[in-house]
């Protein structure tokens, strides 16, 4: 993919049924110029399946269901074991207070409530701008 048109996959962890922000963020990506391919209730395998079948360029996941450490290490686990190196970001309701563990973990950035669309069209351009 090239760098100007990034392919980022969006994932919806299990059975959050929160979709609000995640198709928000879809949205303003896709108006950016990239593409996107959203993937809902997939679990840690099949994301990572997705990831390596569309040959993305970023992951995101979503998650509002307070499991937000759990999901985390599990995917980059997973992601870890089928060797695909992608960039990781994590969005929904999840507390400033679990934001610096997510990110020792590996998680690239945590948008969580009240950060903007843009802020995500920004980070993501950026960082695959520089892969």
């Amino acid at each position: 993919m090239s760098k100007d048109n990034p392919k980022i996959v969006m994932a919806r962890y299990d059975l959050d049924g929160h979709d609000r922000g995640v198709l928000t963020v879809i949205n303003a990506l896709r108006n950016a110029g990239m593409e996107v391919v959203y993937i809902h209730f997939s679990n840690p395998k099949e994301i990572v399946t997705v990831v390596m079948e569309e040959d993305a360029d970023m992951l995101g996941v979503t998650t509002s269901l307070g499991q937000h450490n759990l999901v985390a290490s599990v995917l980059l686990e997973k992601l870890r074991e089928s060797k695909v190196s992608v960039p990781v970001i994590m969005g929904g309701v999840i507390p400033g207070t679990d934001v610096p563990e997510l990110l020792e973990m590996g998680v690239k950035r945590v948008f969580g409530p009240g950060s903007a669309p843009k802020e995500a069209v920004s980070f993501i351009s950026e960082v695959c701008a520089a892969n």
